[in-house]
């Protein structure tokens, strides 16, 4: 066994249902800096419920004490879970970690041996903080539980939230706090519930405990025990079963290789495999990704919309549709101000009870886009006449919003109406302080920020080529007037005199001019000629922007600056992906390649997760998630979408592959990747693209030196470019 993790590196074990957060020290313990102070956020999840606080694991023999992080000698990973090894006073302790499923939870076992000739006795100890709140704000913990002794356990209850506490043994005492727990059980306060096993360690023999903490909405608690029972399971079985589903998964998704560059398959693997540990099919039906961890474990629609197009290109499309499925199922019909919904939004989260909330910028604007790429994707449109009204319903609610004057789209407020709504029903508040919802939710960037713009102009186009599949012209045409209009207007309103670079915002009427990474989305989006998005990029790539460890939210030149503000002076993983995007869509490829290695340095010194953010002055992370799903999600895309050059469309049986390699590669592959019901491998090297197709029908494959059509089972190849793209 090796030394482990370091102390203090994340640990996470997830099933579709559960996570249990640790930090390799010994107990389900993860304390991360927050909001400036360390709180920990160790323990149990399960449906998107946080079950417990940091569960803590003790010793006792005689007057002797210990915790387990204090007799640590040993830890691993193992596919689907996690041991430590540990010793002391004779003892040989080994501890299993895993997530479950059915019920929602985790399982936890010690086995006990000893070398000496005498039985060793000890006192095991066993603390559970009960939370029973849904992953809605950070930190948040009721203050009054129900709690009662069943069988070898005990059984918690908040409202509709529920936590049993297993064990293999019938614990010797159980306490609540420092009390005993009565026969009749006890209703308020709950610091921590303890159980507590004496032991006796024979020579040559091994003492096993098993404790299983499993929960979260109370009705799917109680209807999950009726199936499985309530005694914990093995959690090496309950692992192997995670790491076969997990590697089952791994098999269906592409192989990227570039051996001229080796970090960034190092980096997409990492990515890959972090996106896995999102998933999540929580209960009432629901499917997504949950937005991160430690403190967004909960589906964030608009984290969602980042993420679903790195699925398709992995080649989930089954669970993209049915994620978007989940999303539009909570599509508001009504005003509903209490939620903060309006007619044809979509919720900013949602969650098994049901527990969903509304109340952003942009969410609702990133759907369509999805939605058209899923169709592509998947070769599909049989849901398209389900989702082409609630399409229709997106657009509607953006075109409430747009100004007359000027035709931009407006925003701001969505939290303010949110907590007037609430304010004599509850003193809760919703964790979002700003007068704006856009991705930069702490930053006030009203009326008409320029990214938000840039996505309204992107649904109308999205919606527009949907509504043409289906045959429903007249409500194409109408988006397709307003995309038209829309477009020269952001190049025309947005652009600085000096051409260099796009105002961030407009507001009553006057350009907002700080330098923001959201610019550069209108690069993305083709809607500036190509010079003028090659000076934008040049202008991002600064030093007041651009660091070496990533892109600031704002310009370090800004009176504003501050290397510590979540949205006004922090490294944002996603920001650098976007330059990435940007650079290499304008044909630098040389610039777009510097991001993605910055990103896949930030993969590899943090063990594969992904941190949400870092200090604006030293790449340092602060007030962040240790993996966000949208700080791997676009960094997948770009590799695909840019650095390929990529488009799928299996609806038309055709492939565009347009690469945007630096002069001087070699070599590239991608292997596994999935068009409609086939799969394509492409093999490039400097003048050729080899192609290889498996799926039903002919596949046309486009590239700048032509086209080809291959047979299924049969390889094709093209002409292709030797280096960078035109610039």
């Amino acid at each position: 066994m090796s030394d482990g993790p370091s102390p203090g590196a994340p640990v996470l074990l997830t099933s579709l249902a559960s996570a249990a957060l640790l930090d390799g020290n010994g107990d389900l313990s993860a304390p991360r800096e927050t909001r400036g102070a360390v709180y920990d956020w160790g323990g149990v999840y399960g449906q998107l419920v946080r079950l417990t606080g940091p569960w803590r694991v003790e010793l006792r023999r005689g007057s002797l004490f210990t915790d387990l992080p204090g007799t640590r000698v040993g830890a691993e990973a193992f596919p689907g879970g996690w041991r430590s090894r540990h010793r002391w006073e004779g003892l040989e302790i080994l501890q299993e970690v895993a997530a479950l499923a059915t019920p929602a939870g985790a399982v936890r076992r010690l086995r006990f041996t000893t070398s000496e000739e005498a039985p060793r006795r000890c006192t095991v100890t066993s603390r559970v903080p009960p939370f029973l709140l849904p992953v809605l704000v950070e930190g948040i913990r009721p203050v009054s539980f129900e709690v009662e002794r069943q069988g070898p356990g005990v059984y918690v209850r908040q409202r509709g939230f529920a936590l049993r506490v297993a064990a293999s043994l019938a614990p010797d005492r159980v306490r609540v706090d420092q009390s005993p727990l009565p026969d009749a059980g006890h209703r308020g306060p709950v610091g921590e519930v303890v159980l507590e096993h004496d032991l006796e360690v024979a020579s040559g023999l091994t003492t096993e405990v098993r404790w299983q903490v499993t929960g979260g909405i109370a009705r799917d608690l109680e209807a999950a025990e009726r199936r499985t029972g309530r005694a914990p399971v093995d959690p090496e079985a309950v692992a192997a079963s995670q790491g076969a589903s997990d590697q089952a998964w791994l098999l269906r998704t592409p192989e990227l290789e570039f051996p001229d560059a080796p970090e960034l398959g190092r980096a997409y693997a990492a990515a890959r495999a972090a996106l896995r540990r999102l998933y999540t099919e929580p209960g009432d039906g629901l499917v997504g990704l949950v937005a991160g961890y430690p403190w967004y474990s909960a589906i964030w629609c608009r984290d969602l919309a980042l993420m679903l197009p790195a699925l398709l290109w992995l080649g989930d499309a089954e669970w993209v549709e049915r994620s978007l499925g989940s999303v539009f199922r909570f599509q508001s019909h009504r005003a509903v101000q209490v939620l903060g919904g309006e007619p044809g939004e979509l919720p900013m989260q949602v969650g098994p009870g049901p527990i969903f909330l509304y109340g952003t910028s942009d969410t609702t604007l990133r759907f369509p886009a999805v939605v058209e790429q899923f169709h592509r994707h998947a070769g599909d449109t049989g849901s398209l006449g389900e989702w082409g009204d609630a399409l229709h319903r997106i657009v509607e609610w953006a075109r409430a919003r747009v100004d007359p004057a000027t035709g931009l789209l407006r925003h701001g407020g969505e939290a303010e109406v949110i907590e007037t709504a609430t304010a004599a029903l509850s003193r809760v508040r919703y964790g979002i302080d700003s007068p704006d919802t856009t991705i930069w939710d702490s930053a006030d960037r009203r009326d008409h920020a320029v990214d938000v713009q840039v996505l309204w102009c992107g649904a109308l186009r999205a919606t527009e080529r949907l509504l043409r599949e289906v045959g429903d012209t007249e409500r194409a045409g109408r988006c397709c007037d307003e995309a038209e209009a829309l477009g020269p207007t952001i190049a025309r309103r947005y652009l600085r005199p000096d051409r260099q670079y796009l105002y961030d915002s407009i507001r009553g009427g006057l350009p907002v001019d700080k330098v923001r990474p959201n610019a550069l989305r209108a690069v993305s989006a083709g809607l500036l000629d190509r010079a003028t998005g090659a000076r934008v990029v040049e202008r991002a790539a600064r030093p007041d922007l651009s660091a070496g460890w990533g892109v600031r939210t704002l310009s370090a030149d800004d009176p504003a600056y501050d290397p510590q503000a979540y949205h006004g002076g922090q490294v944002w993983t996603i920001a650098t992906a976007w330059a990435a995007d940007a650079a290499l869509s304008v044909g630098h490829a040389d610039r777009g390649l510097d991001y993605l290695r910055i990103i896949a340095q930030r993969y590899e010194e943090e063990g594969g997760f992904a941190n949400e953010c870092y200090r604006g002055d030293r790449p340092e992370p602060f007030d962040s998630c240790y993996l966000l799903g949208f700080s791997v999600a676009p960094f997948v895309c770009v590799l695909f979408e840019r650095l390929w050059g990529i488009t799928v469309d299996a609806l038309a049986h055709r492939l565009e592959v347009r690469p945007c390699f630096p002069v001087g590669w070699t070599r590239a592959r991608v292997a596994r990747l999935r068009v409609g019901r086939g799969w394509v491998t492409l093999d490039w090297s400097p003048g050729r693209l080899g192609v290889r197709w498996s799926g039903p029908g002919p596949l046309t494959v486009a590239g700048p030196g032509g086209e080809t059509v291959v047979q299924p089972g049969r390889a094709g190849e093209l002409v292709a470019p030797t280096g960078r793209a035109e610039g």
